[in-house]
């Protein structure tokens, strides 16, 4: 199949398409609304965790992958634990930094888990 482009646009049909066209803000909020099923989710990070692995053929770039999606995990549940006391909902806020502590439970066993002489993540203490 071959596209095919014209040797011209008129400055009617420019602004005949300009005038239909949705507005940035609206693209942009439909963005934020989208709706992804499991099976892209899941397609999505597996052929982020593929690439990785293409471009580091080492076990720690998916260690350091895992290490950084857990702290933006903490950030994100402190982040809505902020807004949710803001808002006066102190009971749910509660709950939100309490699993931001469970994150940072998983971030402390990253850091003590070796994935060989490479790993620069890992804390070595001196015996």
């Amino acid at each position: 199949m071959t596209a095919s482009v014209p040797n011209e646009i008129s400055m009617d049909d420019l602004t005949a398409a300009l005038e239909s066209a949705p507005a940035e803000e609206e693209l942009r909020s439909n963005l934020d609304k989208r709706e992804y099923s499991q099976e892209y989710i899941e397609q999505v990070a597996s052929d982020a965790l593929d690439m990785a692995s293409d471009l580091v053929k080492d076990p720690l770039v998916h260690k350091v992958m895992a290490m950084m999606i857990v702290n933006r995990m903490i950030s994100w549940h402190t982040m809505v634990g902020d807004s949710q006391l803001e808002d006066g909902n102190q009971e749910t806020a509660v709950c939100w930094y309490r699993d931001a502590g469970k994150f940072q439970a998983m971030m402390d066993s990253l850091i003590q888990i070796t994935v060989g002489d490479s790993d620069f993540t890992c804390i070595h203490t001196e015996e």
